[in-house]
């Protein structure tokens, strides 16, 4: 079976994802993301920070309560998890997406020679979630504590489903009647669904 062609608003997003996980974020240096990744993918874990990334790539079910506390108490804080969480998850969703395609995972950039990073403090607080957010715990937020984050995770959805807030093409998620490249929403939500179960997702 050959591989199916990406569309050039995908390639796109796999070039803005691999220009930020190349340069310092908020709480890891470029070559500590770069690690994260390089972890998350084939398990090289030395510090908490990438064991939490393999685990997330890997195992996302088996995360637990539990499990987090303790990479609290090896050093790793809530606001380093949570860009953790965002390098990761964006990671697995654009590695997935070229295995269904037929590709193989895209070769991760060196690391840029750039700031140190932001630590840039945000008022969150624990509001629903194991993770502190801006406002109360539901997706659009899940990351908000850590803003570079959570803008890169709206980018990656708008590109990979749907934008949180409407948009020229109508590509929203408050437009019920949506049709994107032949898919209509209710296709859209049924793979979603189908997707989120097979893969233990009980949100």
């Amino acid at each position: 079976m050959g591989s199916i062609a990406l569309s050039a608003d995908l390639d796109a997003l796999h070039d803005r994802e691999w220009d930020r996980l190349a340069r310092a974020g908020t709480w890891f240096s470029a070559a500590e993301r770069l690690a994260i990744a390089h972890a998350a993918r084939d398990a090289t874990v030395t510090t908490p920070a990438q064991a939490a990334a393999h685990r997330i790539y890997e195992q996302p079910a088996a995360i637990r309560r539990e499990w987090l506390a303790d990479l609290e108490a090896d050093g790793l804080t809530l606001s380093e998890y949570v860009e953790v969480v965002g390098v990761v998850a964006r990671l697995r969703a654009l590695d997935t997406l070229l295995f269904g395609a037929g590709h193989p995972p895209r070769r991760l950039p060196a690391a840029a020679t750039d700031a140190p990073p932001t630590r840039l403090a945000v008022d969150a607080t624990i509001d629903g979630a194991w993770v502190p957010t801006v406002g109360v715990a539901f997706p659009p937020t899940v990351l908000s504590s850590v803003p570079a984050e959570n803008e890169a995770m709206h980018d990656a959805h708008a590109a990979l489903y749907l934008s949180a807030t409407p948009d020229a093409d109508g590509f929203s998620m408050g437009n019920m009647g949506v049709v994107r490249d032949g898919i209509t929403r209710s296709q859209m939500e049924f793979v979603a669904a189908r997707t989120s179960l097979l893969n233990d997702c009980f949100y």
